[in-house]
């Protein structure tokens, strides 16, 4: 990311996510793990184990998006970008950023009205009544680290000298 302040600043932002959601999958699996044992062993299952296994892949996936943009380690399609002329590439680059960032803000706009609405009816889950909000945290957290992310990477593309 280079060693731009703010870029290092965010990277040990990101990375401090990833390492909670994959904390929170260690988590499921461990659950997962008992509630298989538990049944095979004496006969009896962990009561919501799909709410936590859910809750923790979730918050996982979400939670590690921001590292994944901010490296630029998330599936791309670089082989039609490689071809080009470098001037060209960075085009690319700076469009792909553009929209990626823009998407990202958008989807991060519809998931904080849908969360408000189902905060607001005090949605749960269905086995454990598990407030909608530990659903929504982990979603709200990656999108919003996401687009920050995403917006980092645009700056980097559009600075003079930076190109890659």
């Amino acid at each position: 990311m280079g060693s731009v302040p703010v870029y290092n600043l965010a990277d040990r932002a990101a990375r401090g996510l990833a390492y909670a959601g994959v904390a929170m999958l260690c988590a499921g699996i461990l659950v997962l793990i008992a509630d298989i044992s538990t049944r095979k062993t004496l006969g009896f299952s962990i009561l919501g184990t799909i709410d936590l296994t859910q809750l923790a892949v979730m918050g996982c996936v979400y939670l590690a998006m921001p590292l994944a943009f901010l490296r630029g380690t998330h599936v791309g399609v670089e082989f039609v970008a490689d071809a080009l002329p470098a001037p060209l590439a960075r085009a690319c680059r700076v469009m792909a950023a553009l929209l990626t960032a823009a998407f990202l803000a958008a989807l991060f706009w519809y998931s904080l009205g849908q969360a408000r609405m189902q905060l607001a009816q005090g949605d749960q889950s269905v086995t454990l009544a598990l407030p909608m909000a530990w659903y929504w945290a982990p979603l709200l957290a990656g999108l919003a680290g996401s687009t920050l992310a995403a917006l980092l990477v645009l700056a980097r593309e559009v600075r003079p000298g930076d190109a890659r």
